[in-house]
């Protein structure tokens, strides 16, 4: 896995969610369809996949207080009718 390959050199805290526990249903409306779903101090940062150099240029965004929301965050309730 990318985060744990550059854990050593960008250290971080990574912690699943389930999705699908009665206090994340707004989570589930958005994600259910592209997990996993990455944040950084609850921003959006990436779904499906991110290169070594991706999580490296986000950590370190982090740490120095500059990460910003990235584009393409799926909302799977936007797409789906009542």
């Amino acid at each position: 896995d990318v985060l744990d390959s550059v854990r050593e050199d960008q250290p971080h805290s990574l912690y699943a969610v389930d999705i699908t526990d009665d206090d994340k249903q707004e989570w589930f409306s958005k994600y259910k369809y592209d997990i996993p779903v990455l944040h950084v101090n609850d921003i959006y940062w990436a779904k499906h996949r991110l290169s070594a150099e991706e999580a490296i240029a986000g950590i370190e965004e982090a740490c120095k207080g500059s990460f910003e929301m990235r584009q393409g965050e799926p909302d799977a309730s936007r797409l789906e009718h009542n």
